[in-house]
């Protein structure tokens, strides 16, 4: 340090949805610190834990420079759970809570809710994301402690799905004609061998 091996500058990028001074308190890494002392991977594993970053890089850039570049997490879906809503991660990895007001969101981020919902709920949406119509008229994805899915459309709809071979059921369900598969609250394709459908004014009864 008595040579001049100071940190004399601490450069942040990609803190889109993060506070600098949250990013700079996690690097631990302060001006007048020894240059060469500084702790990286401490740095980056403490940066890595916070909300909204997928990935940290710290590094040093001659002769007295902190270099941290972030890359934010990308919201995948959103996961309801005891009552409340979060964003989730490819993974299934809370980010943060939800919050409605906030900004630069993908749009048509799908619901999931239930055990293991999160988890679960890339390889689901691939399966389904098979049958395009399927997908886009998907609003909620709920998964019952057996490891079954129901779909619930946009309109309210149901699509009850079995435990295995989702698959199948999917393309017996894309093969019913649109005006039967529209006119019925529940489609029930639980069972390999028969459907129930389920009248709007027979949901509650």
């Amino acid at each position: 340090m008595a040579m001049g091996f100071t940190v004399e500058r601490i450069d942040v990028t990609g803190e889109g949805r993060l506070n600098e001074a949250d990013v700079r308190a996690a690097v631990g890494i302060y001006e007048g610190d020894y240059f060469f002392g500084a702790d990286l991977r401490r740095a980056q594993s403490n940066t890595e834990s916070l909300p909204w970053v997928d990935r940290a890089v710290v590094r040093r850039l001659w002769p007295n420079r902190i270099v941290v570049q972030l890359v934010e997490t990308a919201p995948y879906a959103l996961y309801q759970t005891e009552g409340q809503l979060f964003l989730t991660s490819h993974e299934g990895d809370i980010i943060a809570p939800y919050d409605p007001e906030a900004g630069d969101l993908p749009d048509g981020l799908r619901l999931f809710i239930g055990t293991e919902a999160a988890v679960e709920a890339q390889s689901v949406s691939d399966v389904v994301k098979d049958y395009p119509a399927v997908w886009a008229a998907t609003r909620i994805l709920t998964r019952y402690p057996s490891g079954r899915w129901d779909l619930t459309f946009q309109d309210g709809r149901v699509l009850r799905l079995p435990v295995t071979n989702m698959d199948a059921a999917l393309r017996r369900f894309t093969a019913i004609k649109p005006e039967t598969a529209t006119a019925y609250a529940v489609v029930d394709l639980r069972l390999a061998d028969r459907m129930t459908l389920t009248p709007f004014d027979r949901v509650d009864a």
